[in-house]
């Protein structure tokens, strides 16, 4: 084989010492560049692990809290809901009882005008009445001095008195209010 390489121009000598310098070199580089470059490159992919395994964990705590917020949003709304429809409830009532105390107080008010109505016309007749009364002494008197008797003076009387009760019973009402 020492030969063949001479044959080439390679020297057996300059080969050995050559391989036996690339090992020395190979060493050395491991020694002192590997070691230190790959323990480097190993606290890097450490830190960058790390790294990922806290954002994994930020990203977790993040998703947590989005679901948490939009719990909370769902309830507020659902609250917000419930406040509305309660309110529209309590809003119809107001108006519903509005309508009803209206509805009292008409009720009231005609009552009322339909009281008074009915003691003005009891005034009223009861003026009539007195009135009536007045013009058949008048009446009377007017016939005692024209010498009638007893019983035909009552007799006038009571038709007088009649026919004004019977008048003021078919008079309609509004216009006894006049």
């Amino acid at each position: 084989m020492a030969s063949i390489l001479e044959a080439l121009g390679i020297e057996p000598g300059a080969i050995v010492v050559n391989i036996i310098g690339f090992l020395l070199l190979l060493y050395l580089l491991r020694r002192y560049a590997f070691g230190p470059i790959g323990e480097f490159m190993q606290q890097r992919a450490d830190g960058i692990a790390a790294d990922l395994r806290e954002a994994e964990q930020e990203r977790t705590a993040a998703a947590a809290e989005r679901q948490n917020l939009q719990q909370q949003l769902d309830a507020m709304r659902e609250t917000f809901r419930a406040d509305i429809a309660r309110a529209s409830r309590e809003a119809k009532q107001a108006i519903a009882d509005l309508h009803a105390e209206a509805r009292t107080q008409r009720q009231q008010m005609v009552a009322q005008g339909a009281e008074e109505l009915r003691r003005a016309r009891e005034a009223m007749l009861a003026e009539l009445k007195q009135q009536v009364a007045a013009m058949a002494i008048e009446v009377a008197s007017k016939v005692v001095r024209d010498a009638l008797d007893e019983e035909r003076h009552r007799a006038v009387i009571d038709a007088f008195i009649a026919d004004v009760n019977r008048i003021a019973h078919e008079m309609p009402e509004d216009e006894l209010a006049r």
